[in-house]
């Protein structure tokens, strides 16, 4: 089992720190920037679709994917365009997948592609489909106000594609999750009273609150997760976390101990792109010669629900 081909789309937007410092003169810009990691994000443009993106992420893994191979569509985002009917059903009729295909979306934020990985290994275990198509598409900036100093600086908008088969000598799992949905008000939409948001809706984030979340759950999963592997940490080539922000890295890096250069980060210039932000920095590591055959990769997703999901990836030879 492996994941075959993974592609992504960003907003054509670029939203820099910066610029948000202008619109808001009492930020401190450069200590946000110090905190977060991120200099720049790219969100929707007003004239682009989140569908949009997933679609032009999907098309690009068709330029090495047959579309008449997939039989699975998964699709993971928390801001979708449609709610009835399922975005996975107008991609599918988009993107103009079989008719024999499966599709199916799945409420969840930043342990999502994770969560869409155990599925689609199920299906694929249980010889239920063939081919999955696993979509993480999320435009959170539609939810926040350029004037939140808390999430606006954090977040970006982006769609990635993982086709997942039963080819190859590489393997998927075990897996681990865990939630405590007593965090459910830290990070959670509450009706818009700002009218700069363009949305119904407006983003909450607790942050302190949710790095306490992360740093109690996240050694302890990674724990559970290589005792079921039967691996130890030292087994590990790389380390694929969610990427939350540098904060939130940094710390997870210091608890665990581990070195630079198993420790992957791509967030500079994209931000937090919710459920996408594992297999866009997949791809990039693919990219830049990091992630190589014959490895294991520890990946963990984290965060609203509160939610934590994680696996094993053995990228074969």
């Amino acid at each position: 089992m492996r994941i075959s081909s993974i592609e992504y789309k960003l907003g054509s937007k670029i939203e820099t720190l910066a610029e948000l410092g202008k619109y808001n003169p009492g930020w401190q810009v450069d200590r946000l920037l110090a905190k977060t990691g991120i200099a720049k994000r790219q969100i929707l443009t007003p004239d682009e679709s989140l569908l949009g993106l997933a679609e032009e992420a999907c098309k690009r893994i068709f330029e090495e994917q047959e579309r008449d191979n997939i039989d699975g569509l998964v699709y993971v985002t928390q801001s979708p365009d449609s709610r009835i009917p399922t975005t996975a059903c107008l991609l599918h009729e988009t993107l103009g997948l079989p008719k024999h295909c499966l599709a199916f979306d799945i409420n969840q934020g930043c342990s999502g592609f994770v969560y869409g990985l155990s599925l689609a290994t199920s299906l694929l275990r249980a010889r239920q489909i063939n081919r999955c198509l696993i979509v993480c598409a999320e435009a959170y900036s539609k939810y926040i106000s350029i004037h939140d100093r808390t999430s606006r600086p954090i977040f970006g908008d982006g769609a990635s594609a993982v086709v997942v088969d039963m080819e190859g000598s590489g393997d998927i799992g075990p897996f681990v999750f865990a939630t405590d949905g007593s965090g459910a008000p830290n990070l959670t939409l509450t009706p818009g009273d700002d009218e700069a948001s363009s949305n119904d809706d407006t983003l909450y984030m607790n942050g302190p609150k949710v790095l306490e979340f992360t740093m109690d759950e996240v050694p302890k999963s990674v724990a559970r997760l290589l005792v079921s592997a039967g691996l130890q940490l030292e087994d590990i080539d790389m380390f694929l976390f969610h990427q939350a922000s540098k904060v939130v890295l940094d710390r997870i890096q210091r608890k665990l101990d581990i070195k630079d250069a198993k420790f992957f980060r791509n967030y500079q210039n994209i931000g937090n792109t919710v459920s996408a932000t594992i297999p866009i920095a997949m791809k990039q590591a693919r990219q830049s010669g990091r992630l190589t055959k014959d490895m294991k990769v520890l990946v963990m997703g984290f965060g609203v629900g509160y939610s934590l999901a994680g696996c094993i990836l053995q990228t074969g030879n």
